[in-house]
């Protein structure tokens, strides 16, 4: 039986109705997957579930629901203690951007999310991760198929490939920038002090010994004395 050119017209009509919602929820996942992928630079000093420890950073639980500095139990810089008001998405968007600048004399030591589109993905998924004790966070570490916008990092792309370089952006990035790191060109027991002292002196979460010893040896191969790979 032919079809009428009626019914031809409403079954593609279908089609362009259903298509555009299988890319959105597509397009949400990558954006949340990207996005836990961007707090990897925040979680070595905040944590995010309901309950959660306050580390070298304060718990992020329902950061969109109280005053700025107001997390209960953490020692905040007279800095933040004098800025008053609430954390709204402009608010949070000038922090990430560079909180050294957006709160001036903050012992935050991160260096910053320079994109516009990455700030807005990491506000974005914060909302979610920290308003329900229940919502589960994807997994910055599972396979995913990566578009090359989602796997670009200017810091991360200053890394060589090789065993432990995942585990030195994770635990570098958060309060350094990646290109500051790789400047300064230490033998493996160099790279061992200095990850003791930051530990020591200057509030760094401790790190087990095997994943220390993981990151001063691929810092030591790739960015030893003679800086092999020294960005110019």
């Amino acid at each position: 039986m032919v079809k009428s050119p009626l019914k031809i017209a409403l079954v593609f009509c279908l089609y362009a109705l259903a298509a555009p919602t299988v890319s959105t929820a597509q397009d949400a996942a990558q954006d949340d997957m990207k996005a836990a992928r961007l707090f990897r630079r925040c979680a070595t000093c905040h944590s995010l579930e309901e309950g959660g420890p306050n580390k070298v950073g304060p718990n992020l639980f329902g950061v969109f629901d109280r005053g700025i500095a107001a997390a209960e139990g953490y020692r905040y810089s007279d800095a933040l203690l004098s800025l008053g008001g609430g954390w709204t998405d402009e608010a949070i968007d000038q922090f990430l951007l560079s909180p050294r600048t957006y709160v001036r004399g903050t012992k935050m030591a991160f260096a910053g999310v320079r994109k516009t589109s990455d700030r807005q993905l990491l506000i974005a998924w914060l909302k979610k991760q920290t308003a329900r004790a229940d919502t589960e966070a994807p997994n910055p570490d599972a396979e995913t198929e990566e578009t090359p916008e989602s796997s670009e990092d200017p810091d991360m792309a200053l890394l060589p490939a090789g065993t432990g370089r995942l585990e030195t952006f994770d635990n570098c990035a958060g309060c350094h920038s990646i290109k500051l790191v790789v400047q300064q060109g230490m033998d493996k027991d160099g790279w061992t002090e200095t990850i003791e002292w930051m530990v020591d002196e200057q509030g760094m979460d401790p790190i087990e010994d095997d994943l220390s010893d993981t990151i001063a040896s691929y810092l030591a191969l790739h960015f030893g004395t003679d800086r092999p790979n020294f960005p110019q």
